[in-house]
Order: structure tokens, then C-alpha cells, then sequence
């Protein structure tokens, strides 16, 4: 493997990261460390990529590979350091912070991250992290946490109910998203749920939450104020519960939430742990 040398101007550059604890790079900053032309900064970018020194996260943007990872060009590979430069801003969401936040037990393979910018994650990174954006009027939601030393955004309990339910595709299927509200049923704020599901705008979502919450949730009960509050109204459309291009239009009508129960319940209940 090939060991990590230095050129004069790759050492500006790496030594100045390392002398300000610092760990993002863009090639205007990398121009200005290495005081060289812009043409020159892309050479010495693309060099130091290539010696293992930095990681690209981005267009022109980059994540420092410090020495402290030895003489050998390793990169990182921790997912949360890296999906942390992917965008900004960022969240980690859908299945990735239902994991996070303990609310499913088994690690996707895919880290999902969710940002109000247009762009893609880097080829070298697309197999293990799916960017996915959202309306910025939508972006709303998240806390810091820290793990295994790194400080990073994830959605909250009430934020991730909402992106679990909106797009079960990432989170597992429906199954897997009946699984989350189950999971955090127990610590939800259920007037800010109320109020995400209200803001995020979608009557045909906040009739599936009551239902599956209704059905499915036996850790805690939910408000029967909050239950009674959104429940259909008489005028109100018929909605499936699960995505027709997956289930199809034909099912049982529940009147109570105006719902099409197109989606098998054995689905349903399969993640869930019955008390």
C-alpha cells in the first residue's frame, strides 16, 4: 500500500489542517493554504486523494485524512464522520436515525441523509449513503446528538415518525415504519407530532398515523383528545393506507380514518413486538 509522502506544497496544506485541528478542506481554502494558482490547488487536491491524505465529500470539498491514521493510505470509513460532510445544512434521517435514536434494531447498510440542497453524494460514497431532498419549508426537526465521538444532526423521535411514514421505502417498508412509532410511542411529544404532521401538510399522512397509532401501538397510549382530534372527517376522501404501485387499490374501508387497508396487516404487525 502505497505510503503517504508529502510534496512542499501537500505539506503546507496537511500541516496547517493538522496545526488548526481542522478536518474540511475546500479547494479555496487549499489554494489559499498552499498560496498556488487555482489550477495548481485542483492538481494538489487531486494528489492528495490519491496519497490517501484527503477524502472527497463533495464538489470541491474535501475531509482530511489526519496522520494519526499511520502511514498507509486509509482512508475513513466511518459512515457518521463522513456522511456529516456530505451537505449542508444536513440530517441524518429516515431508517439511519430511527437507528440512531434506537428505534429499530438492525444497522441499514445505507445511511440516508436528508438536506434542502440539490446535489448527490460523491461517486466513490453513492452504495453507502442516499442523499434525499426535501422542501426547505419542510426541513425542520433535528437535534445534535454524539456518537462514537463525532457531533452530528439526526431528526427527532417526532421528525423521524413523520419521514418514516411519508417514505417507508427508506425505513424498512410500512412494517418498518409501524416498527418506529411503536418504538418511540413511549417518549413522543405527541402535541409537536400534532403539530409536524400539521406543518408538514398532508391530510392523507396524518389519517395513517392515527390509524397505524390506533392499531399497532400497545408500548403507550396516545392521547385520546390528540386520537379524536384527527380522526376522519365525514366528507373526507377514502386514502390507501400503503402505496398503491405496491399494494395495490382494493381493501377492507375503514371508516373511523377514511383509510383503504390495501396493505396486509401480518405485514404490518411483523415488526412489531406485541406486550
Amino acid at each position: 500500500m502505497e505510503t503517504r509522502s508529502l510534496s512542499r506544497s501537500e505539506a503546507k496544506v496537511v500541516l496547517s489542517l493538522e496545526a488548526e485541528d481542522a478536518e474540511d478542506l475546500t479547494l479555496e481554502s487549499l489554494r489559499r493554504r498552499a498560496d498556488v494558482s487555482p489550477g495548481f490547488a485542483r492538481k494538489i487536491a487531486h494528489d492528495l486523494v490519491k496519497k490517501g491524505w484527503l477524502q472527497r465529500v463533495g464538489r470541491g470539498r474535501y475531509l482530511l485524512n489526519p496522520s494519526r491514521h499511520g502511514p498507509d493510505a486509509i482512508p475513513d470509513t466511518d459512515p457518521l464522520r463522513l456522511g456529516s460532510r456530505i451537505a449542508s445544512p444536513y440530517y441524518f434521517g429516515f431508517a439511519t436515525a430511527a437507528e440512531l435514536l434506537g428505534l429499530l434494531p438492525q444497522a441499514s447498510r445505507v445511511y440516508y441523509i436528508v438536506t434542502p440542497k440539490r446535489g448527490s453524494a460523491p461517486w466513490a460514497h453513492a452504495a453507502q449513503f442516499r442523499r434525499i431532498r426535501v422542501d426547505p419549508k419542510r426541513f425542520f426537526g433535528i437535534e445534535r446528538i454524539e456518537r462514537r465521538g463525532e457531533s452530528i444532526f439526526v431528526s427527532n423521535s417526532e421528525r423521524t415518525v413523520l419521514d418514516c411514514l411519508s417514505r417507508p421505502e427508506f425505513s424498512g417498508g410500512l412494517g418498518g415504519a409501524v416498527k418506529v412509532i411503536e418504538s418511540a410511542a413511549r417518549s413522543l411529544d405527541w402535541g409537536r407530532l400534532d403539530r409536524y404532521f400539521r406543518r408538514w401538510g398532508s391530510r392523507s399522512l396524518t389519517l395513517r398515523l392515527g390509524y397505524l397509532t390506533e392499531s399497532f401501538v400497545r408500548t403507550a397510549s396516545p392521547p385520546a383528545r390528540w386520537l379524536e382530534r384527527i380522526r376522519a372527517r365525514r366528507d373526507e376522501p377514502y386514502f390507501p393506507l400503503g402505496s398503491p404501485k405496491e399494494f395495490g387499490r382494493r381493501g377492507v374501508h375503514d371508516p373511523r380514518w377514511h383509510l383503504i387497508l390495501n396493505a396486509p396487516e401480518a405485514m404490518l404487525r411483523a415488526e412489531v413486538d406485541i406486550r
